[in-house]
């Protein structure tokens, strides 16, 4: 039994990025020898299974054959008899398909190393157009690596698939688990452009302005802004959504809570008080506060001003003076704690906190 590092860990290694996942390939072995060694299987597809004390994943290697379309229509083949550089043959592009031994040797059978040497990202093989994930595995890499150029036969794989809709046969699942990965790179905004440029946006986005060419400039300010990774995926994408009137096309229908949801309706509906908040009258000072959540322990007014800042700092928009207002109102509060009368009850005690409150906003000065 030998076992190998590979794939995104072994290639950010020679890269010199830094890297948080490790996937090992182990050869010659059965998963009954995995169970005896105390590893713990989890695959349901093939065999994977998780290290006893590290919890990394470990799969068997294996080889796969295409017997239906989209990313699923593949049957997978695992026996102590497969090579590394079989399985490795299997893999997307050649900078995914470098292992490293236990000794620290590199292996690299497809010449990944002098791809990432040339800042190339090239596919292995002919099998490359069986999967449509790659699509947008591609385009995710060029948003990751982006001095890195697309191989022209590697491109002439992509249009193909792309002119043959095979992204149509993705699940949404697979879509949305793509796409956060995309929100995760401070150049993501590239993914889009990619996606575009080899006809792929129509296929996975709909717009009412039906101007999809312009999704990379539309997003780039905001994944340029250091707020961006701040904010939780589900609420950039409905921001995004409804900034932008755009969405995933009908066959990838996502739904998402209704709590992220009333949050984004309520920030485009608040954001423009918010940025006017020292202006507007103790009324509507109080009324927009108890909205936010100001008066409450959830987390509700923490993203409404982080969707502030991002969205301000897009625009290069100074909110820097609104932020300390709130920063000294919340200070304000906190030294002024209210105390209820033990003798109210029911909406007694809404009417007396809004009393309460509103004359702490009242002598609030900044």
């Amino acid at each position: 039994m030998k076992i190998y590092l590979v794939g995104g860990a072994v290639r950010d290694e020679l890269l010199k990025i830094p890297f948080f996942e490790k996937d090992y390939v182990v050869v010659g072995a059965t998963p009954e020898e995995m169970v005896k060694n105390n590893f713990k299987p989890v695959g349901k597809d093939f065999p994977v299974f998780i290290h006893p004390k590290t919890f990394e994943e470990y799969a068997l290697a294996r080889t796969e054959k295409k017997e239906g379309f989209g990313y699923k229509g593949f049957k997978f083949f695992t026996s102590p008899e497969i090579t590394l550089e079989e399985d490795l043959q299997r893999r997307d592009l050649t900078i995914n398909a470098i292992a490293k031994d236990e000794c620290g040797k590199i292996i690299d059978p497809f010449n990944g190393v002098k791809d990432l040497q040339n800042k190339v990202l090239r596919h292995i093989s002919s099998a490359f157009s069986e999967d449509p994930l790659r699509i947008l595995r591609v385009c995710r890499f060029q948003a990751k690596f982006i001095d890195f150029q697309i191989d022209d036969d590697t491109k002439k794989y992509l249009l193909n698939m792309v002119a043959n809709k095979e992204l149509y046969f993705l699940s949404v699942d697979r879509v949305m688990l793509e796409l956060k990965k995309v929100f995760l790179l401070r150049h993501g905004y590239i993914f889009f452009k990619t996606l575009n440029d080899i006809g792929g946006s129509d296929q996975l986005f709909t717009s009412e302005n039906q101007e999809l060419n312009n999704l990379s400039e539309w997003f780039k300010p905001f994944f340029m802004s250091p707020f961006f990774l701040k904010v939780r995926f589900n609420l950039l994408w409905l921001f995004f959504q409804n900034k932008f009137s755009f969405n995933l096309n009908e066959n990838y229908v996502t739904n998402f809570s209704k709590k992220d949801q009333a949050v984004i309706d309520l920030f485009f509906k608040i954001h423009q008080k918010l940025a006017n908040f020292p202006s507007l009258s103790i009324n509507e000072k109080y009324k927009l506060l108890k909205d936010i959540g100001f008066f409450g322990r959830d987390d509700k007014l923490n993203e409404i001003l982080l969707l502030f800042q991002l969205n301000a700092d897009a625009y290069q928009q100074d909110v820097s003076k609104i932020l300390i207002y709130f920063d000294h109102l919340r200070i304000h509060f906190a030294s002024h704690p209210i105390t209820l009368p033990t003798n109210l009850t029911g909406q007694a005690i809404n009417e007396y906190l809004t009393k309460k409150r509103i004359e702490l906003l009242n002598i609030f000065e900044f």
